[in-house]
């Protein structure tokens, strides 16, 4: 079988935008508050926020992912 159309193959990755970035970081932030700083799942959440973080300060960030944050 020969594929014509490459595009089925690889089909668009969502964008994360900028609002949705600082969404996720203020959330992540509360939820981090809840659990303490000291919890396991904390320290996954803080470098997960850190990331986030650095795209909310970029103004011309455009990423590209494998999954879309909905606010």
């Amino acid at each position: 079988m020969v594929v014509t159309n490459p595009d089925v193959l690889l089909p668009d990755a969502p964008a994360i935008d900028i609002s949705e970035a600082r969404w996720a970081v203020e959330y992540i932030s509360l939820m981090i508050e809840k659990l303490g700083p000291e919890s396991a799942v904390s320290l996954v959440l803080m470098q997960a926020r850190r990331e986030l973080a650095s795209l909310a300060h970029s103004a011309s960030a455009t990423v590209i992912g494998p999954i879309r944050i909905a606010a």
